[in-house]
Order: C-alpha cells, then sequence, then structure tokens
C-alpha cells in the first residue's frame, strides 16, 4: 500500500480538476446535494445461465466474467509486470491473491479493496453506489462494539466513523460519498480472530447484512457489531433535514449458501 498515491488531478476522469479548463464543468454539482428521481433497490440475478447472469445489474461485483479470467489465465502461462494505476501486478502477487497456499494479510485485502474504490471512483465499471471499506475500519468497528455494549446509553459515534461515513476514509481512493445518500451498499472484508476471512454486504436501502463465510460459521457476535453500528454511522452523517427519517434499529442478518476450499492457518 505505500505506492499508492492520493494524486487528485486523473487524467480523463473529472473535467473539474483540470486547473486550466475554461469551460463549465459537468461535474461540478456535488453528488450530496441529489439522489436519483427514479431509484430501485439493488439486485442480483443468481442464475447458473451465463447469458442470463451477465445482464444482471450488479454482474462485475459478484461473478468475474469469463473474457477477464480467460486473459488472466493466458497471462500466467507468461506473465508479465501490469501496471495498475500507482501499483504493480505480477506473477508474486497474482500468487499471493488467488492461490490458497499463503495467508492473506490485511494488506494484501487493502490493496485489493483500494482497487475497487478506485474503479468506483473513476467510473471503470457499471456499479457506482458501492464503497468498498478496509480491514482498518472492521477491526475499528469490533473494537468500537465492546464499548458501545457496555454504555449504550452514553455511547457516541467516533469522528473517525464520521469521516468513513462520508466517504473520506479510508484516505487511499477516498471517495466523498456519503452513505445513503450516494452509497447503497458497503462490501467489507473481516478477519475473524485473526485467523479466518469473511465479507459482508451491507445494503443501506434493505437494511441488511449478507455474509459470506466460506467455513459455513456463525460469527453472531462479530456481525453483530457491524448490524448495530452502522446504521447509526449511517443516520448521525445526514443532514439535519434527513436525519429525522432514519432509525438505528438493528440491520438483518443472513448467511449466503456458499463452497469453496477452507483457508485456515
Amino acid at each position: 500500500m505505500g505506492n499508492l498515491t492520493q494524486e487528485s488531478n486523473v487524467d480523463g476522469f473529472d473535467p473539474s480538476q483540470d486547473k486550466q479548463s475554461e469551460g463549465p464543468s459537468d461535474f461540478t454539482t456535488p453528488m450530496t446535494s441529489f439522489r436519483p428521481q427514479i431509484f430501485k433497490t439493488p439486485f442480483l440475478v443468481d442464475s447458473d445461465d451465463i447469458e442470463v447472469r451477465c445482464k444482471a445489474k450488479d454482474y462485475e461485483l459478484v461473478f468475474l466474467p469469463e473474457e477477464k479470467w480467460a486473459k488472466l489465465t493466458e497471462w500466467t502461462l507468461n506473465p508479465t509486470v501490469l501496471q495498475i494505476g500507482p501499483s504493480t501486478f505480477d506473477a508474486e502477487l497474482a500468487s499471493r491473491i488467488i492461490g490458497p497456499n499463503i495467508w492473506l494479510k490485511n494488506f494484501d485485502m487493502d490493496a485489493m479493496m483500494y482497487l475497487f474504490r478506485e474503479k468506483t471512483t473513476l467510473r471503470r465499471w457499471s456499479p457506482d453506489r458501492v464503497a468498498f471499506l478496509n480491514c482498518m475500519f472492521s477491526n475499528q468497528i469490533i473494537t468500537a462494539y465492546g464499548k458501545f455494549d457496555g454504555n449504550r446509553r452514553g455511547y457516541k459515534i467516533d469522528d473517525n466513523f464520521l469521516e468513513y461515513g462520508r466517504g473520506e476514509l479510508p484516505y487511499h481512493g477516498s471517495t466523498g460519498s456519503v452513505w445513503s445518500v450516494d452509497v447503497d451498499r458497503l462490501y467489507i472484508p473481516i478477519c475473524v480472530n485473526q485467523i479466518h476471512w469473511i465479507s459482508i454486504c451491507v445494503n443501506l436501502v434493505n437494511r441488511t447484512i449478507d455474509v459470506f463465510d466460506c467455513g459455513g460459521k456463525k460469527n453472531n457476535r462479530v456481525i453483530e457489531a457491524f448490524a448495530v453500528l452502522i446504521p447509526r454511522i449511517v443516520k448521525a452523517v445526514q443532514s439535519p433535514e434527513r436525519k429525522k427519517d432514519f432509525n438505528v434499529k438493528q440491520y438483518t442478518v443472513s448467511y449466503v449458501p456458499i463452497w469453496c476450499p477452507k483457508h485456515e492457518w
């Protein structure tokens, strides 16, 4: 992560970043100033039929397109170093991220989540009302829940959580997108007890959390931290006019049936 840049001027992205531009910008209206007039709840077409599922709105968030997997397979036969934004992708990184033989560390997960944020911020794929959090966020939520559980009436949301809710954190690839205004879903990696990786998708519209755990376990205490605290963060970052429309009731949790090889110590 040390090579990741926070350079704000990106060629081909936001015309308003061009300091020499004299014409009006199409991107001068802050994202937080509006919500689409026609809003539909995000959905996923969960089908084994490739022709059907590839047309789903969330296809790129869930499935790896077959043609991209074919390109990756071809690249592994004769790997060359690829430049991906400020970072590089080589055979060693591919082995760590894709292979089952090496335990992934926080910085591995954070690097990949950064790439998702970059694709979203630069609008390199269709999904845009999504946010990808880092391992620091998940660790802080779990720690904060211990404090909350011991003092529910007196608990106050930490300022750093408000920065996440306003899209100011993580700093690398920060979006400035406010939860439940510009963002409908959060994708979060979690390392349970430092020995097992799971992921969750928090749907701010439906007030649900989908848990993806290849171990098939019910990590209720860990997930409860997110189900309880995220609604409070969402409400805290809303404008005074919108706050009254939000409540802090705990989100509903469901475990998504999946299968994959176990990846433990």
